[in-house]
């Protein structure tokens, strides 16, 4: 990938990451042993994207503790990670990036919700934050928010490879997001994606994530004679959209961002309104190693964090199992902030740790090389997304796209995980 451009092992395993998890971590501080390691995420408002940022991120403190701990400078340190819930809210977000800073946090790995109102105090106290969930285009800045970085998918990028699909299949597209920060720059990176490919978004409708209903939208979109309506905003928005559109006998192609592969879309809006819906999604296997994403998968059945039952069930009745294509970036993150650490030769934050994030490599869990470009803070490379598509409650690569259909089949029936 192009950097530049974007038994008793598993019983210990389990019991690390456990107590990880915990935290326990009051008191950090200088003559400390331990570096804490920060997870900011919406626990109780969104538990997918908590948990698939948490149990990437407990694995490599897990397995880092498991060899000895990180040794930096000839001084070996325990990590340990708090768990910090902002409750889908951007400012509690921002007061628990103060309250991890507080606690000692060398880092913080994030949904990044609230990440552009922290960003001056992670900044100030040298602490990065790494956003693995927003896809806000404008929200990585290295001039004027030093301290973000994001491993996950941005916005543009994600519009762009969907906005070239669907201009080869209809010129009019009506969009259809949130009112989150993401939800409106993914509506206008799609808008803007679809004129550069010769197609129009008309028309394209904001609507609050806590609207009870969406019928008058719904007929402003069927009455545009649009031949295909993309939905951007949360899993769960995405998935009352789904349900709404389909409940109301408007047929017309559906297509979402990133957030359409959470198993909460097709909880919400159920097995006949998925069928056929088409997302942009992350690959899950480097160019060179197609081994590298199973072993990840397995290492994270073995410390007990997998495999992810996604809470839903095909037409015979088999359990689907979500990829865990998404935790990896959580885990590549905790293992960047160390190597970050080990450049800077302290356990400590400051500004000589958020350079070094923006200039360490590591292997990442899906076999990839793992880095932020210094020039924008992207850690995920544009052409690393691809066209999926949701048949029979899984969902796998499209075969009319040409990166996509070059990709493998995931095999998600969880009874066949080994």
């Amino acid at each position: 990938m192009n950097q530049a451009r974007r038994g008793r092992a598993a019983t210990t395993l389990a019991a690390t990451a456990l107590l990880a998890a915990c935290g326990g971590a009051s008191g950090i501080g200088a003559g400390s042993n331990r570096i804490l390691v920060a997870l900011n995420v919406p626990t109780s408002a969104d538990p997918y994207v908590a948990q698939i940022i948490g149990r990437g991120a407990q694995l490599a403190v897990a397995e880092a503790n498991q060899k000895g701990g990180v040794s930096i400078a000839g001084r070996r340190y325990r990590l340990e990670l708090r768990t910090y819930d902002d409750a889908g809210r951007p400012q509690q977000a921002a007061a628990n990036v103060g309250a991890a800073i507080h606690d000692g946090a060398v880092a913080i790995v994030e949904d990044g919700i609230g990440a552009t109102v922290s960003a001056p105090a992670g900044d100030a106290a040298g602490v990065p934050e790494i956003v693995i969930d927003n896809g806000d285009t404008g929200l990585m800045d290295p001039q004027s928010r030093p301290s973000l970085f994001r491993l996950g998918v941005a916005n543009d990028a994600a519009a762009s490879v969907l906005s070239m699909y669907l201009a080869g299949k209809t010129k009019s597209v009506a969009v259809l997001h949130d009112d989150s920060a993401s939800g409106r720059d993914g509506g206008d990176q799609v808008k803007e994606a679809l004129a550069t490919g010769g197609a129009t978004a008309n028309p394209v409708i904001e609507v609050s994530a806590a609207s009870p209903t969406i019928d008058t939208q719904i007929q402003q979109i069927a009455g545009s004679g649009a031949g295909a309506i993309v939905v951007w905003g949360s899993d769960t928005f995405t998935g009352r959209a789904v349900a709404a559109i389909r409940a109301a006998g408007v047929t017309t192609a559906l297509f979402t961002g990133p957030a359409g592969e959470s198993p909460a879309v097709r909880t919400v809006a159920g097995a006949t309104a998925t069928e056929g819906l088409r997302m942009v999604a992350s690959r899950m296997t480097s160019e060179s190693d197609a081994s590298s994403f199973g072993q990840f998968e397995h290492r994270l059945a073995a410390a007990h964090l997998g495999p992810t039952d996604a809470g839903v069930k095909n037409a015979h009745g088999q359990e689907i199992r979500q990829p865990n294509d998404r935790d990896f970036f959580s885990y590549d993150a905790v293992n960047l902030i160390v190597a970050a650490l080990k450049k800077t030769g302290s356990a400590r934050p400051g500004s000589a740790l958020i350079k070094a994030v923006a200039s360490v490599h590591v292997p990442s869990a899906n076999g990839d090389t793992r880095g932020f470009n210094p020039q924008n803070h992207e850690g995920v490379s544009d052409d690393d997304t691809y066209i999926a598509v949701i048949h029979d409650m899984q969902f796998q690569p499209v075969e009319d796209e040409p990166l996509s259909a070059s990709l493998p089949d995931e095999d998600q029936i969880l009874s066949d995980f080994h």
